[in-house]
């Protein structure tokens, strides 16, 4: 083998080594959750029983997305909305309401209208009040 070719393949190697190593340094991993996460029980609030002073705050912000929390005495409230949609007929799924030890965790989904009949032509702005015991954590929603 030529000095040169003992060059080249010690430089391919050399590059290699490298790409191996950013690689392995990207490819750290997620870390597992140090806490669990337990479930929460909600309920679901009807518009009607939305307390006055968040139903106005939701009536205000309403055209776009609202992911906040309102406590009120006891009771905390996890309100997520999706803003306004070209239609009616719109519903929203709760996928993950859970906890840790420092934080309450909400995850939603917006489902589209079911069939023909349920939506109107009209723009509509969905969203979900949920109400959980209070807790003084701090809340995520997605």
């Amino acid at each position: 083998m030529s000095q040169v070719e003992n060059v080249k393949k010690w430089i391919w190697l050399c590059l290699a080594a490298c790409v191996t190593l950013i690689g392995l340094a990207g490819c750290q991993g997620r870390k597992q959750e140090d806490n669990p996460r337990s479930e929460v029980e909600f309920t679901v609030v009807a518009k009607e029983e939305i307390p006055e002073e968040l139903a106005a705050e939701i009536e205000k912000n309403k055209q776009g997305e609202i992911r906040m929390s309102y406590t009120d005495g006891e009771d905390q409230y996890l309100i997520r909305g999706y803003g306004e949609q070209k239609t009616g007929g719109y519903s929203i799924s709760v996928v993950e309401c859970t906890e840790d030890e420092t934080e309450v965790f909400l995850d939603t989904r917006l489902l589209g209208p079911a069939n023909e009949e349920q939506i109107t032509k009209e723009p509509s702005c969905p969203y979900i009040v949920l109400k959980i015991e209070a807790r003084g954590k701090e809340v995520r929603i997605q």
